[in-house]
């Protein structure tokens, strides 16, 4: 399996609500004990886990461009992929899995959607939301955690680490079994 953590490269984001895939990704990178090296526009991580062959990829062409990369990637190596992303307009901290769906104005999710011609493929949403009434998303979503926030993130990088090794070791059905459960 292959999966895109998205978010964007910089340290300016490297705690705001829109670089949560980065963060699963670099949990799973820890996790399992491998490196991140540059790849084209890509940092990737790849290894075995459960003799289950598993690439990590954080694209690093900022989220609005991610479908490029991803593109890029899987037509190099056409397999069974996965994408983490924030969604706002999920409450903080659930996670819901799914197989296709509509990109609800994220950047990201439209990237893809474009790049591929579809939107059917797999992705764990992370809710960020939900949204201050009259912030602007990109605002929102560019913006760093709250500390009540903060308290909670690690838990949930965890929960949201674990359903990405659900879904490479027992497939999507299964993981979505579980993690949609919650």
């Amino acid at each position: 399996m292959i999966v895109f953590g998205l978010g964007n490269p910089g340290d300016e984001y490297l705690f705001t609500r829109h670089n949560l895939g980065f963060m699963v990704a670099d949990a799973l990178a820890l996790e399992l004990g491998w490196r991140f090296r540059p790849h084209d526009q890509a940092l990737i991580a790849e290894g075995r886990y459960r003799l289950q062959e598993l690439r990590v990829v954080k694209p690093l062409s900022y989220m609005n461009r991610s479908g490029a990369v991803l593109k890029g990637v899987l037509d190099r190596r056409a397999d069974n992929f996965l994408v983490v992303a924030d969604d706002v307009d999920l409450e903080w901290g659930r996670l819901r899995l799914r197989l296709k769906g509509g990109t609800s104005g994220h950047q990201g999710l439209a990237s893809i959607s474009d790049h591929l011609g579809t939107d059917e493929f797999p992705r764990l949403r992370m809710g960020v939301g939900p949204r201050p009434d009259g912030a602007e998303l990109s605002d929102y979503v560019l913006s760093s955690f709250s500390k009540a926030e903060l308290k909670k993130l690690p838990s949930i990088i965890e929960r949201a680490k674990e359903a990405v090794l659900l879904a490479a070791t027992q497939g999507i059905d299964v993981a979505m079994n579980q993690v949609n459960a919650g």
